[in-house]
């Protein structure tokens, strides 16, 4: 996941909007994100073929 890598260069309290087309992230971007300590501070949002993930640093 590009995303945990682009997360680990961000700064506490800032957030990443992670879009994605596969529909087996709708499960497995927020498990990701809990694992690794981050926050997912909405319900993923479906539009069309596209998920939408914003992931908060918090640590």
């Amino acid at each position: 996941m590009y995303a945990l890598d682009a997360l680990k260069n961000m700064k506490v309290g800032e957030t990443l909007l992670v879009i994605a087309d596969c529909p087996q992230s709708f499960r497995s971007v927020p498990e990701e994100v809990v694992k690794h300590g981050y926050q997912l501070i909405a319900e993923p949002t479906k539009v069309n073929q596209d998920i939408y993930f914003y992931i908060k640093v918090t640590k």
